[in-house]
């Protein structure tokens, strides 16, 4: 009995161990990309009970309970070791210990392969953007970093057999973007062609190398003379501590091998800057280039030294949906770059930039046909100075490169594509002053105008 004893209490005591030890050693830092939750108000707040008092102490004591970050590490490491799994929904665990980010396991597969239509809007969208900065006076190029897995797909796991599609959305929007004449620096291609690794083992990103080689790609794709590099000192040294790597062995995963290159930078900084991962980092001391606006993701943060150094003022921003236009007005840069990951293309058919839309010239007359396509004008979510003026187009109106115009009162507008049959056009609400707005839909294919909805919209009935 005595035994049974010693066995209960040694298990309550191990089960209270997590709860206890937050007096002394609570858990104060975590390898997810949030922040952490304060201990909830016990009494009243703001003038009421607080009725959530329990959810926010069982959220609190799941992110604080004592050597959180040493027992996940430590079920991680079963995991992996004895049954070769991830014990963390955002990580896929491969062969030899390749960790993969989950959310791109769709495009791996190929279930996430875009239409031809989708494809088609995507270049399209693309192409607006092109077009708006070149008139504007400043050059562009668009550069899309591969996902892991697309380069790396032999270390995958098990999955080869559920593969439906070896093609991906990239290798469909390439060729639409050269016939868009949009100015694409084909980083899957030149990573395809070399036959070293050049992404961490342990991280989502590429190495340092494979940033040096990024950033010459698009340098050179722009034309612009740049250092490449080739000839600073390199050395290798094992201290990354790779984004999925901390996803799933929290502070204790093994750090792997990345290279350090010897670079004197010239550029220095010009507001707070905690890290290459702040949402805003502005920067000057360059040399050659001018100015630089640069729209950017988690790629960006070992191209922003290389980048930053070769033009005399540059700006770097994660925000999405990217707000071109005002940013062109305040900053007037010489250069704009767009730079986002493969597995998040569907941004610039969901969340396409902020401009001005581009007018159309329509001289011929064009015939109505009645459809259920719908017009709504809203004050952009993102951007107050805009009305957004969106809708849905009948999908058996719509070809695989049919395009969408918008009529507004007299002018009209090349519209963004959205998703398979949506659009959207964005436009200064101060040029919109009479008042009732008149609004036409248009599909256009091989040159021949279509209108497929119109309707006259007052002023109290555009939604705030």
């Amino acid at each position: 009995m005595k035994k049974y004893l010693i066995f209960i209490i040694a298990c309550v005591a191990v089960c209270l161990l997590p709860f206890a030890g937050m007096a002394v050693c609570p858990t104060t830092e975590s390898t997810e990309n949030k922040a952490m939750s304060a201990f909830p108000s016990l009494g009243i707040q703001e003038g009421s009970l607080n009725l959530n008092l329990f959810q926010e102490l069982e959220e609190y004591f799941n992110e604080h309970f004592a050597f959180r970050n040493e027992l996940i590490y430590a079920d991680a490491k079963i995991q992996t070791c004895v049954f070769q799994v991830s014990n963390a929904d955002t990580v896929t665990y491969g062969k030899d210990g390749w960790l993969y980010y989950s959310s791109t396991l769709g495009d791996y597969l190929g279930y996430n392969r875009m239409s031809d239509r989708q494809i088609y809007n995507m270049a399209h969208n693309i192409s607006l953007v092109q077009e708006y900065v070149e008139e504007k006076g400043s050059d562009f190029v668009l550069a899309i970093p591969p996902n892991k897995n697309t380069l790396y797909g032999e270390y995958m796991p098990y999955y080869d057999s559920y593969i439906v599609d070896h093609t991906h959305n990239v290798d469909l929007l390439t060729p639409k973007l050269r016939e868009f004449g949009v100015l694409y620096a084909d980083l899957p291609k030149l990573f395809r062609n070399e036959n070293e690794i050049l992404y961490l083992k342990r991280d989502s990103h590429w190495n340092t190398k494979g940033a040096v080689m990024a950033y010459n790609c698009m340098m050179d794709t722009l034309g612009y003379a740049h250092k490449n590099y080739g000839d600073s000192s390199v050395i290798r040294t094992k201290d990354e501590d790779g984004d999925l790597n901390r996803m799933l062995y929290t502070f204790y995963g093994e750090k792997e091998l990345n290279y350090r290159y010897d670079i004197e930078q010239a550029y220095t900084y010009t507001n707070d800057v905690k890290s290459v991962e702040d949402v805003w980092i502005e920067t000057e001391g360059g040399t050659g280039n001018g100015t630089l606006l640069m729209f950017r993701d988690s790629f960006g943060n070992t191209l922003i030294p290389l980048i930053a150094d070769q033009f005399q003022k540059a700006w770097f921003t994660k925000e999405v949906p990217y707000g071109l236009e005002s940013l062109m007005e305040q900053y007037d840069p010489d250069t704009i770059v767009f730079e986002k990951v493969e597995r998040n293309l569907s941004e610039y058919i969901n969340m396409p930039p902020i401009i001005s839309a581009m007018k159309e010239d329509v001289s011929k007359t064009a015939k109505y046909l009645e459809s259920d396509t719908t017009v709504s004008i809203e004050s952009s979510e993102y951007d107050f100075n805009y009305y957004k003026i969106s809708g849905s187009v009948e999908e058996t109106l719509l070809e695989e490169e049919t395009d969408i115009v918008v009529r507004i009162n007299d002018t009209y507008y090349k519209a963004y594509h959205i998703d398979s049959n949506g659009y959207a056009v964005y436009i200064k609400k101060k040029n919109i002053q009479d008042y009732p707005v008149e609004v036409e839909v248009l599909t256009k294919d091989q040159g021949i105008y279509r209108v497929v909805q119109k309707k006259v919209i007052d002023e109290g009935e555009i939604l705030p």
